[in-house]
């Protein structure tokens, strides 16, 4: 019966870890997704901008620089809440 404890235990910590680390990767997309936002009104602060100007070669390795930004920030906010979501269906439940 230890045995059992022990192993449902490190699934607990395997899941916060993975549940942890999908909500900083949707926390980081989330604010490249403000940083391109800004850069495309030109109204932003200079810091948020800087985010926006990141975004240009994650977009050139994932070829989707063809795309305008308007889909560019669209599909961004797409991956944020799908992340967020997986991040939430994998938090092990107390």
């Amino acid at each position: 019966m230890a045995q059992t404890e022990v192993r449902g235990r490190v699934w607990r910590v395997l899941g916060w870890l993975l549940c942890l680390t999908l909500f900083a990767l949707a926390a980081a997309l989330g604010l490249l997704t403000l940083g391109l936002l800004a850069s495309i009104s030109g109204g932003g602060p200079l810091w948020l901008r800087s985010l926006g100007a990141l975004v240009l070669p994650l977009a050139q390795g994932a070829g989707v620089t063809h795309w305008g930004g308007v889909a560019q920030a669209l599909a961004l906010m797409g991956l944020t809440s799908t992340l967020a979501a997986a991040a939430a269906y994998v938090k092990p439940r107390l």
